[in-house]
């Protein structure tokens, strides 16, 4: 079974201060896109090392396409639960979770599940989830509401994978390549395979919140419901999703009502993650314009999907997550009210226009879709529509209700709208003062006098004089016309200015310009 790797004469050795890996690490090359990675974890600082002893671990034909941090029971070693993919035997995508134990010596697996049809994932009230598989369960507690998430879309879209190809248990055709990661050589230490097989009913079961409150005793529940709902998306907009857990958001409610919500964890559960959705999937504001959050932009699939070639990331924490593949603008502001948009929104408004005009979809992006990103959007509206502010943020709320832009985006935006108001005003009184010519030619001109109309109500008939002639110039005749609105200006028609005319006295009838 592990011919291959015996070959290889694995030895994992201890370095003080340093990560040593499996010697078969060194000599593997992968060829692995880790930009279509997804991968949310709580400490930044040693991802980038974690990640690169991870691809050094896989095989060269395996893919990491999720990352997701799990809490640890103990201090200075990370937890990491990841999915790797690969093209198996039948010619078909398969997969597996393999969990990471990472310290400061080594990088080892401890957990190795296949994906098969049957995998079952449910939430568990208090951050985390369990995954059920024929006769193995194992419970998860990712290290923020998104890293729970995240982990949550990736799971259900491998096991909607297996069942698509049935892939079931004992079938020798399928997932032998999991075998690879079984190896004792690079398995984890006893104590962290116990922390990965623990049970909902040991240590891993997290303790319910202090009972602070008294049970909810009151028999309309229907309403509590809706109050829960509209309480726990008002705070999931304030917090950093990625700093909170949903046992945190579930004591915020309790916290706010004055009450005991354990026996509501499930809906609770279920009520996060309809929020999760709705803010989670990118919103259409015109055919070509998509607004969203970091989530979409690190969705590949979803992006090629919506027809989006063109990225405009508006936030200054956030790095661009498939630059090989589409177009990028940053924008890197903060979301503080003293962070200056109002100078980006023209070369914002070019790029996205520059999407439109090749046909492509644009996606604008913040963390959270709601502020830095939303603002953008609405200046552009702004702009291409020619809407108010007020109009610009109706059609965007219409379409994305979570949107909010911060203070200081709003007076910005109403500066834009004062900006863009003026502009129009300028332009329009340009055109009012242009002047136009026409070329009449080497014809005699007749132009009759049409006396005024008198400013009384009673009007007089009047008769037009005789009109007048004039012998043709040797030169074309000019007819010019001064556009203003003082209507009483008349029109003179004058030869064009040349050597035999500049000094010749033209004798024409005024009309006014009602006439021309």
């Amino acid at each position: 079974m592990f011919s291959s790797l015996s070959n290889k004469h694995i030895v994992l050795s201890r370095l003080h201060g340093t990560l040593s890996l499996p010697k078969i690490a060194a000599e593997t090359t992968t060829t692995i896109d880790r930009h279509l990675a997804r991968i949310v974890a709580g400490n930044a600082e040693n991802l980038r090392a974690h990640l690169d002893s991870m691809y050094k671990l896989l095989r060269p034909d395996d893919r990491l396409t999720l990352m997701v941090q799990l809490e640890s029971g103990f201090p200075n070693r990370f937890r990491y639960l990841v999915i790797v993919t690969c093209v198996g035997r039948q010619e078909t995508e398969e997969s597996a979770i393999l969990g990471f134990d990472v310290d400061t010596n080594e990088i080892t697996i401890g957990m190795t599940l296949p994906i098969w049809a049957d995998l079952d994932i449910t939430l568990d009230g208090d951050g985390g989830f369990k995954l059920t598989s024929y006769d193995r369960c194992h419970i998860f507690k990712p290290v923020s509401v998104q890293a729970l998430w995240t982990a949550y879309q990736s799971l259900h879209k491998a096991s909607n994978q297996a069942r698509l190809y049935n892939y079931i248990v004992n079938n020798s055709d399928t997932h032998t390549w999991v075998d690879y990661y079984r190896n004792p050589d690079i398995r984890s230490h006893q104590m962290y395979v116990n922390e990965w097989n623990q049970m909902d009913d040991i240590l891993s079961h997290r303790s319910d919140s202090p009972h602070l409150y008294q049970p909810f005793l009151s028999s309309d529940e229907e309403t509590l419901r809706c109050k829960i709902h509209v309480k726990l998306k008002e705070i999931m907009l304030q917090v950093d999703l990625d700093e909170v857990t949903s046992k945190f958001l579930r004591e915020q409610l309790e916290n706010a009502f004055q009450i005991s919500l354990s026996p509501y964890k499930q809906y609770i559960d279920d009520v996060m993650l309809h929020i999760l959705a709705q803010m989670d999937k990118p919103t259409m504001i015109l055919p070509h314009l998509y607004l969203g959050s970091e989530w979409n932009a690190s969705n590949f699939d979803e992006l090629k999907a919506n027809n989006i070639g063109y990225v405009l990331n508006v936030s200054r924490e956030i790095d661009n997550f498939f630059p090989a593949h589409f177009k990028y603008l940053n924008v890197r502001v903060h979301d503080h009210d003293d962070a200056d948009l109002l100078k980006e929104w023209e070369k914002t408004f070019r790029f996205i226009n520059e999407a439109k005009a090749n046909n492509q979809c644009c996606l604008v992006h913040c963390k959270m879709g709601i502020s830095r990103s939303a603002s953008t959007v609405l200046a552009y509206l702004m702009k291409e529509n020619n809407h108010s502010f007020a109009d610009a943020l109706d059609h965007v709320k219409k379409r994305r209700s979570c949107i909010n832009p911060n203070g200081g985006f709003r007076n910005q935006l109403l500066i834009y709208e004062g900006i863009l108001a003026a502009n129009k005003t300028f332009r329009s009184k340009l055109n009012d003062t242009q002047t136009t010519t026409t070329i009449i030619g080497r014809k005699t001109v007749i132009i009759p006098t049409i006396p005024a109309i008198p400013s009384s109500s009673t009007h007089t008939k009047s008769t037009p004089t005789t009109p007048i002639e004039h012998s043709p110039p040797s030169d074309p005749i000019v007819l010019m016309r001064t556009r203003s609105p003082n209507k009483s200006n008349p029109v003179v028609v004058v030869p064009r200015q040349t050597s035999d005319h500049c000094k010749q006295t033209s004798h024409v009838t005024a009309r006014p310009n009602s006439m021309i």
